[in-house]
């Protein structure tokens, strides 16, 4: 199914004259275009993507540029967050590693303690 173009010159003829209070109905049998249509242009044009084909791509990038600015905002707080957390758990379960170190040289060191006894008898 194909659709009519409208010129930017058409849409903002059409704008001005409902801005000058022409009711909608008229225009829309007066040009042979839906009410909803006129509506819908009405709604870009005070959005300001109706004004120039270059704004608007300019208008989403500068969204599309917010967004991701909050999302690395976010992304950046979870990961202090996750580092934190990680940093409390360390301190709180030290590593098995470590843990087991300890034991062997407490080990050790209590068999040391023991052979030398067991060599000075």
């Amino acid at each position: 199914m194909s659709y009519k173009r409208y010129t930017k010159e058409f849409k903002e003829k059409l704008l001005r004259e409902m801005g000058s209070g022409v009711n909608v109905a008229a225009l829309a049998r007066r040009y042979a275009v839906s009410r909803q249509l006129i509506y819908e242009w009405a709604e870009k044009q005070r959005d300001g993507a109706l004004r120039d084909s270059v704004i608007a791509p300019e208008n989403q990038l500068q969204h599309q540029i917010g967004n991701l600015q909050r999302k690395v905002g976010q992304l950046t707080m979870e990961n202090d967050f996750l580092k934190k957390t990680l940093e409390r758990l360390e301190q709180r379960y030290p590593k098995a590693e470590e843990v087991d170190s300890r034991r062997s040289s407490s080990r050790s060191r209590n068999n040391r303690s023991r052979d030398n006894r067991s060599r000075n008898e």
